[in-house]
């Protein structure tokens, strides 16, 4: 049976002149009776009708496929990321052409993808009667989308390449806040490693003055985790006080004042150690802030030390120098009213004040060799026991009033070390034995042998260590008590020098408390391969060469 209407062009021709007849013969009429606003409605008419018939010019699409369209474009808004849309378009474009199959490649955004729906993707679908359509990111090219022929072996039509077109269109609008999420979450990703590996502890508090981030040096600086602070008040994790000592907290807080603030000093407490930060603060636009803490202990510990170190050796060098001093203004305005006796002890007393000006600059340049690692180490087999010996019998000639003991284990052996260093750490406890003993306190040496290493022990029985101070005694510069009021004058080097002699012979070197009161030092060298073979494990109690 013959088809009873014309074709879509043929009805949109006889529509429009349908119009245009209609638009003529309204205006006459109007113009007839003089009705004016009668032409301006049959106008509208005619120009809504003609729209009508332009729009029924193009290709129409089913109710089915315009829902399967908003379906498809609903899924793809849903995408979270390139691969799930990229498979969505495949699966529908599929569904709505018809096609066998279907390949869609995504580039620039993120990883490239390739994803390939249908049975026979990778065969066909650049193949005779298929279709491609570019895919864009903001007029971008950045991809495409392939569909095999289809399936039922018919061309595709008209609204067919209109599909795929909405189809490509739709996907790209999603590319696109695809791609503006990547970005962000590339910045993002940015941003959280540079905070997370800063070595500066960085936070940031909302306008309830509640934590919303807490990297990994403000949980090292603070002792507090990440998951205890976020979401809980910044008081509960941060509690600085200025330099006066005033809280930084509540309205005192840096970081409420509105506006940037920088080169804060603050202190806080972080378990049982002390911290001093400097940190900086900015307003956020919400009302909160963000902070930026940076850890100045070390460098002000530092800079204490360097004040506590210069105190004492000014004090140190002016104490050999004031006599040096007076005794020369005596001697340049008194020298011909002098006995040759009274010069002789002057001279004596200058001396004896210049060696001990010498000995001190020996120390200062000795302490920075040895930190440096600039001193060379000569190791060569020591007869420990003998050179232990030699000391011994030194300080009891230089003062025989004073009683030091000698306890050497007979299996002691040599020991490989650098001699100059090796007895410059026994000369060192010796003499600090000797100053902080009770009165004349006796002082004791032990040396004996322990494994692979020889111990060597110097007791006295002074005033002692306290537990707290028995690692900071080796510490450069530290003299326990101050400098103006403490028995025994000195500017804390001996200690940190011995410790740094012992350490580089292999060694070690530490305090104990002596039973009954006092100090006991020990340190360990290492026995010679020789000395370790020869010595068998001594029972306790076994009889030492005791002098």
């Amino acid at each position: 049976m013959a088809n009873r209407f014309p074709d879509p062009h043929q009805r949109g021709a006889l529509l429009q002149g349908a119009a245009a007849v209609l638009a003529v013969v309204a205006v006459v009429v109007a113009l007839v009776q003089g009705a004016v606003l009668t032409a301006a409605v049959a106008a509208v008419v005619a120009a809504l009708v003609g729209l009508e018939v332009r729009r029924r010019g193009q290709v129409t699409l089913t109710a089915p496929e315009l829902d399967r369209l908003r379906e498809a474009e609903l899924a793809l808004a849903r995408a979270t990321d390139t691969h799930e849309a990229a498979r969505e378009l495949a699966e529908h474009a599929i569904a709505l052409l018809g096609a066998r199959s279907a390949v869609v490649l995504i580039e620039g955004i993120g990883d490239t993808v390739r994803v390939a729906a249908g049975p026979t993707a990778t065969e066909d679908v650049y193949g005779s009667g298929s279709r491609m359509r570019l895919l864009d990111d903001a007029g971008l090219p950045c991809g495409s989308i392939a569909v095999s022929a289809r399936a039922d072996g018919r061309p595709y039509a008209a609204r067919h390449e209109r599909i795929l077109d909405a189809l490509a269109e739709r996907v790209s609008t999603t590319l696109h806040q695809l791609s503006l999420l990547t970005d962000v979450s590339t910045e993002r990703r940015t941003l959280a490693d540079l905070v997370g590996s800063s070595s500066d502890g960085i936070f940031s508090v909302g306008s309830d003055l509640r934590v919303r981030a807490w990297n990994p040096a403000m949980e090292a600086i603070t002792g507090v985790p990440a998951d205890l602070a976020i979401g809980e008040h910044v008081s509960q994790s941060f509690r600085p006080a200025a330099e006066s000592g005033e809280p930084a907290t509540g309205s005192a807080d840096p970081g409420r004042a509105g506006r940037p603030v920088t080169g804060v000093v603050l202190r806080i407490e972080a378990g049982d150690e002390e911290r001093w930060l400097t940190c900086s603060y900015a307003p956020l636009s919400d009302g909160g802030y963000v902070a930026v803490a940076r850890d100045e202990t070390a460098r002000k510990k530092l800079q204490d030390d360097k004040d506590g170190w210069i105190a004492q050796v000014s004090h140190e060098l002016r104490t050999p120098l004031t006599p040096i001093k007076g005794f020369l203004h005596t001697l340049a305005r008194r020298d011909a009213e002098l006995t040759t006796e009274d010069r002789a002890r002057i001279y004596e007393i200058m001396i004896r004040e210049e060696h001990r000006l010498e000995a001190l600059v020996d120390s200062l340049l000795r302490s920075t060799q040895l930190d440096a690692g600039g001193m060379a180490v000569e190791r060569t087999e020591i007869d420990w026991a003998d050179r232990v010996l030699e000391q011994v019998e030194l300080v009891r000639r230089q003062d025989p009033s004073r009683t030091v003991t000698l306890d050497v284990d007979p299996d002691a052996g040599p020991v490989l070390a650098d001699e100059g260093l090796a007895v410059g750490v026994l000369t060192n406890l010796l003499s600090n034995a000797l100053k902080y003993a009770d009165g004349d306190g006796p002082v004791e040496v032990v040396v004996e042998a322990d494994g692979d290493e020889l111990v060597t022990s110097v007791i006295d029985h002074g005033p002692g260590i306290p537990r707290s101070d028995r690692t900071r005694v080796f510490d450069k510069f530290t003299r326990l008590g101050s400098h103006l009021t403490r028995a025994q004058q000195g500017v804390g080097l001996g200690l940190h020098i011995a410790k740094q002699s012992i350490e580089r012979l292999d060694g070690r070197i530490w305090v104990d408390e002596t039973p009954g009161g006092g100090a006991t030092f020990r340190f360990t060298l290492p026995r010679t391969e020789r000395s370790r073979r020869r010595s068998p494990l001594r029972a306790p109690g076994s009889p030492r060469t005791r002098s």
